[in-house]
């Protein structure tokens, strides 16, 4: 908890912003906009089993959605002038940061970031929250690193200053991972030939060594289209799996390549074979470690 001044009708106002708000705060920092689905799967719902959190992640409503903690917490944060709300048609509510509560988290030493995101154009909303769902899936329910395209443009400004911006393909989503980082994007609709023909020629030249390309296509026949391209391409750093795939299987379901090679985020602990290990005292720990 942390103590404020805010400023009501001329006077400043000593203000409480207790834990659960800080949360949201930071949560909206990192993740630039979230749903408020999303905050509860986040932050007040971390108990629930992994099905259902990752149901809210994706924007699943739920009963008492619009009365709970989450929603009761916004509020304040939103009257208090630390957080904002943005509607769309045919897009539950969703939230972002504000200047005043970035500086609260600046002033309280809580900030991760140099700079906030307060916008979210109308056209590109659902993009941004299907690659948000994604991208909790991948830190909450897979516990591996991942950053955000905005947090890569913060924290890039300085090598931007030095190069041109197309030097940078900037991807939705990236894990990072000292043997293979991987850079996710999230194709809600199929883009032209010529356009994925640039963006992976700049990828091969940008990627650090070993590091590959994964897609979740959420548009119909999405993996057959891209392999088809990266078949076209010799892209052998490109791996696609659907959306269907990826919810279904909590994030655990193969990347697949065009040679038919499988890139995994992490992959489902095996119970036969973790029995087979302990039986056997001689069984290789490298192969405990890729099955986990």
């Amino acid at each position: 908890m942390i103590k404020i001044k805010i400023g009501s009708d001329g006077n400043d106002v000593d203000v409480e912003i207790r834990g659960a708000g800080l949360s949201v705060m930071r949560g909206l920092e990192r993740w630039g906009i979230l749903g408020l689905s999303q905050l509860d799967g986040l932050i007040f719902h971390k108990g629930l089993e992994a099905r259902r959190r990752l149901d809210l992640f994706f924007g699943c409503k739920f009963e008492g959605e619009y009365s709970g903690a989450g929603y009761k917490v916004l509020g304040r944060l939103e009257k208090r002038g630390l957080a904002a709300v943005h509607r769309f048609a045919n897009v539950p509510r969703v939230y972002t940061l504000t200047r005043k509560g970035h500086d609260v988290l600046l002033q309280a030493g809580l900030a991760k970031l140099e700079d906030y995101r307060d916008f979210v154009a109308d056209s590109l909303v659902k993009h941004e929250l299907l690659v948000t769902g994604i991208g909790l899936t991948i830190s909450e329910l897979l516990g591996l690193r991942v950053s955000t395209e905005f947090e890569r443009q913060v924290l890039s400004r300085g090598a931007k200053k030095k190069y041109e911006r197309g030097s940078f393909p900037l991807p939705d989503l990236w894990v990072s991972d000292d043997e293979q980082p991987k850079a996710i994007e999230v194709e809600r609709t199929q883009k032209s030939a010529m356009r994925y023909r640039k963006l992976w020629s700049f990828y091969q030249g940008c990627l650090p060594r070993r590091a590959v390309v994964l897609y979740v296509t959420s548009f119909p026949n999405g993996p057959r289209l891209l392999l088809f391209q990266a078949r076209k391409l010799l892209a052998d750093f490109i791996y696609v799996c659907s959306l269907e795939d990826f919810q279904a299987s909590l994030g655990r379901c193969p990347f697949i390549g065009y040679r038919g090679g499988e890139i995994y985020l992490k992959r489902r602990v095996e119970p036969i074979a973790i029995k087979a290990a302990t039986e056997l005292s001689v069984y290789p720990p490298e192969r405990i470690r890729i099955l986990s």
